[in-house]
């Protein structure tokens, strides 16, 4: 008798089975975002503002760089009674032209209230971030613009097409690029040392063979805010950049290998001109019953060359990259 007791109590338990309508799939507010590279190429531009108050530079579809020529070295020596020649000054422009970018997002009044994530925290990371990376591509434009065989150099052979799988980026490389910047008599950006911006991939090759000793890690620098972003040491004469901004042409090599940009350069390297200097803001409702909100990034801003001479790229493979 007992024993039938317990079995009648054991059929009748309440289960999920038995009450499907009360379970439901619970959701996390705490919404994840994807991955997002911070500013690397943008960083290093030399920068001018429109500034309405003193007129330099003045407000217009594009912003002059001015860079005054060197004199002819004064090597002979003066006459004890006569006045030397004097010599005029000569001078390159280089000009930038200001573009608008941006990127919208419109979210409704309903979706708003019922998410159960927080959608105006959501969308106002998605389109920061959005700006953050779009606005450094644009930056790199002005470095993969340039072109020229004296600026630049490919890790096998004269041309992409001839980097094989095993063409990887060596430190001799790295040797020849400072070696092309300091025979050009570039400044360094901060006096000590040039940069080098370097894919993820082309770095852990070069890491590879030149030995984890051979890099001054950051922590070394004396002051913290000294550190660019990215910055994962010094070899060579440059400051590394690791960042996977650097441009990576899929099958851009022999066959299917892909070719990487790494590039090396010094003082001005990259113009930087800003009307409007990249924001984020909030705009409407427009609608009738004031439901849709409208988050977006906004700049009039524009990149280009100012010196040639202190810009050099090197073209290589990755051994963990994609190569077939």
């Amino acid at each position: 008798m007992k024993d039938l007791i317990l079995s009648l109590n054991w059929h009748g338990t309440t289960d999920t089975s038995s009450l499907t309508g009360l379970v439901k799939t619970a959701y996390s507010k705490a919404v994840e975002f994807s991955f997002q590279p911070k500013l690397y190429f943008a960083q290093f531009a030399q920068m001018k503002r429109w500034d309405i108050d003193s007129k330099d530079p003045m407000p217009g579809n594009a912003v002059s760089f001015t860079i005054f020529n060197n004199l002819t070295v004064a090597t002979g020596a003066l006459s004890e009674t006569g006045d030397p020649t004097a010599e005029g000054m000569g001078k390159t422009q280089r000009t930038v032209t200001l573009y608008e970018y941006g990127k919208l997002v419109t979210t409704s009044r309903k979706l708003r209230t019922l998410s159960f994530a927080n959608i105006d925290l959501a969308v106002g990371r998605v389109v920061g971030d959005n700006m953050g990376k779009s606005v450094d591509l644009i930056a790199r434009a002005a470095f993969d613009a340039h072109t020229g065989s004296s600026y630049i150099s490919y890790a096998s052979g004269t041309n992409a097409t001839a980097v094989l799988a095993t063409s990887t980026l060596s430190a001799a490389k790295v040797r020849y690029a400072k070696n092309r910047l300091s025979r050009n008599d570039v400044m360094k950006p901060d006096g000590r040392y040039y940069i080098a911006i370097i894919h993820p991939d082309v770095a852990h090759d070069l890491r590879a063979e030149t030995g984890a000793g051979a890099w001054r890690q950051p922590k070394e620098y004396a002051e913290p805010e000294d550190i660019y972003n990215g910055e994962i040491g010094v070899f060579e004469g440059f400051r590394f950049i690791e960042t996977t901004n650097a441009k990576v042409a899929s099958n851009g090599a022999s066959g299917s290998v892909d070719l990487y940009s790494t590039y090396f350069f010094g003082y001005q390297a990259v113009g930087y001109a800003e009307g409007i200097p990249p924001q984020m803001g909030m705009s409407g409702p427009f609608d009738a019953l004031q439901r849709l909100m409208h988050i977006y990034w906004y700049a009039l801003i524009g990149f280009g060359e100012l010196r040639r001479e202190s810009l050099f790229k090197v073209f290589s493979a990755s051994s963990v990259g994609d190569n077939t």
